[in-house]
């Protein structure tokens, strides 16, 4: 699927989202694929996760918006942020205002190896089992409502 297209790019946001949002770590891409860049540890991904959702949701987010949300101390969220800065995967975005309160944006790398990641879970039978379940799931829920207003 073209990385330009807009419903991958939904796909990309929901799959964020959704990652973030239930803790869910998948373990059966290699580290290549999944880690290219941050071979640094289990948390970086982890926090991957909540960089693009944020992203995705509103465009950047701080470091404070990573803490609530997630289940790390602010050091680890710093200090991978800041590994972040230093590969050239997130940049800063200049306010000029409040320093203590930076917000950060991923790069165009970043944005690749999110992709990558999408896209591998895409051709991964398990994960399109998985949809496709939800994605049943969701219009069997929908087909219920409408009986019941219809009626």
């Amino acid at each position: 699927m073209p990385k330009h297209d807009p419903l991958f790019e939904s796909f990309c946001f929901a799959q964020a989202a959704f990652e973030s949002s239930r803790h869910v770590y998948r373990r059966e891409h290699a580290a290549g694929q999944v880690r290219r860049f941050f071979n640094i540890s289990f948390t970086a991904f982890e926090l991957r996760r909540y960089m693009m959702d944020f992203y995705f949701s509103k465009g950047s987010f701080t470091i404070s918006d990573l803490v609530k949300v997630s289940d790390f101390s602010r050091p680890t969220v710093s200090s991978t942020v800041h590994e972040a800065l230093k590969l050239k995967y997130l940049e800063k975005i200049e306010k000029g205002h409040d320093g203590r309160r930076n917000e950060y944006l991923p790069t165009k790398p970043m944005l690749e190896a999110w992709q990558n990641y999408c896209n591998a879970l895409l051709v991964n039978p398990k994960f399109e089992h998985a949809l496709r379940l939800a994605q049943t799931v969701i219009l069997t829920r929908e087909s219920v409502k409408l009986k019941k207003k219809n009626k």
